[in-house]
């Protein structure tokens, strides 16, 4: 199995990247939201997910062990195959993803090209409090973890979000702890 790639990118589309590593090149299906990322000629590690059939053998590429991890716990869920976990990673950062399986709220989670609600929920439901995050939604409001999801969809990250949000009035509604926080990022940047 492979389970690591290092080389040059040779070309990309919508769904792949061929990398090119000692003289072969690879194509490797990869989460739209890092796809566009990359550039051709530059060098890249990809972390590897090698799915076979019986039919074929298909390689799914990740920048991050964290993405892999998520992408292999997704497709224990019944219902769920590579192609479906994969859109699922496209739509959002691994962690906001997680946040969205914790919270355990359905209609919070996106909607993805070919999961339905019955599959989110059963992604939910199996995923739950697998991850290592559950401690710190505890210390968080309702409104505060929704503000956290939002902000996090707008290329925030965790950690920026997280120290924001904790020096805000926990008393302010979704809406107004977004505004705040938006004012204290943008300043950041």
């Amino acid at each position: 199995m492979i389970s690591y790639l290092s080389g040059i990118v040779q070309a990309t589309d919508e769904k792949s990247v061929t990398l090119l590593v000692g003289g072969v090149g690879y194509e490797v299906l990869m989460p739209v939201s890092t796809l566009f990322t990359l550039k051709i000629g530059e060098t890249k590690d990809l972390n590897i997910h090698t799915h076979v059939r019986e039919d074929q053998i298909t390689l799914f590429g990740f920048l991050h062990t964290e993405d892999k991890s998520l992408f292999r716990k997704l497709i224990t869920i019944s219902g769920v195959g590579p192609k479906s976990a994969l859109s699922i990673l496209s739509i959002a950062s691994p962690q906001t993803i997680i946040r969205y399986i914790e919270t355990g709220k359905v209609d919070l989670f996106p909607k993805v090209p070919g999961v339905g609600r019955k599959t989110v929920e059963k992604i939910i439901l199996e995923l739950k409090g697998t991850f290592d995050v559950a401690a710190n939604l505890q210390n968080e409001s309702e409104a505060m973890q929704s503000a956290h999801m939002a902000l996090e969809t707008l290329g925030y990250t965790s950690r920026d979000i997280s120290e924001v949000l904790h020096s805000l009035d926990p008393s302010l509604d979704m809406s107004s702890m977004i505004r705040e926080a938006l004012k204290v990022l943008s300043k950041a940047r």
